[in-house]
């Protein structure tokens, strides 16, 4: 019976061949676009990569937006399963999140730049494509929406500043944080990034409440 279970696992772990080509071939184009650009994507280039002819990828993505659709789609899995080391418990759940989100900043940062790196090269390109444009924003609308859930939960704990609008400070978060992954010039200077967030967000302690709990 063990070994039955056992065999079941492993096949359930083992992919389809047709997937697993599927997603070397999104592999090869993330590398691509990390490395060059929107610039450096060229199909012939992402077939050669995987070994195999323009005809086989045009049979699992008959169009260039179908593949960058599946770049979006491998990079939002790869936000959603790499994280940084969870921050000291604060009793606040909120503002543990808050921290958690530093957590991966610094992260991505240090051992994935590639994800960054992406993610801005499809936000630019967005701008002027609306086909890509149709790809990428719902990932990013997922993390803004995540983050004004974030802010939300820090006024109704009471520890965010009561004036802070949840979904400005959502944009303006997305924004800094974007920004300070690839700006910020040292470790140092992301950390004080960190900080000057966290004052801003932060209700001074003799302001802060008790959330009500109905």
């Amino acid at each position: 019976m063990r070994r039955h279970r056992l065999g079941i696992a492993a096949a359930e772990e083992a992919l389809d061949p047709a997937e697993e080509r599927r997603r070397s071939l999104v592999r090869a184009a993330f590398e691509a676009i990390a490395a060059d650009g929107f610039e450096g994507l060229r199909t012939r280039s992402v077939a050669a990569r995987t070994g195999v002819n323009i005809a086989t990828l045009h049979y699992y993505f008959p169009t260039k937006e179908a593949l960058i659709a599946g770049v979006a789609q491998h990079l939002s899995a790869q936000f959603v399963a790499l994280h940084g080391p969870p921050p000291a418990p604060s009793g606040s759940p909120a503002l543990d999140r808050l921290r958690q989100e530093f957590s991966d900043v610094r992260f991505y940062r240090a051992k994935h730049p590639e994800l960054t790196a992406v993610m801005l090269e499809l936000q630019l390109r967005a701008r002027r494509d609306a086909a890509i444009a149709a790809v990428i924003d719902p990932l990013m609308g997922h993390w803004r929406g995540g983050l004004e859930r974030l802010v939300t939960a820090g006024l109704e704990e009471g520890v965010f500043r009561a004036d802070i609008d949840p979904v400005s400070a959502s944009h303006l978060l997305m924004a800094a944080f974007s920004g300070a992954a690839m700006q910020a010039k040292s470790a140092k200077a992301l950390e004080g990034v960190f900080a000057e967030i966290e004052r801003w967000l932060l209700a001074r302690p003799g302001n802060r409440r008790t959330a009500t709990r109905g």
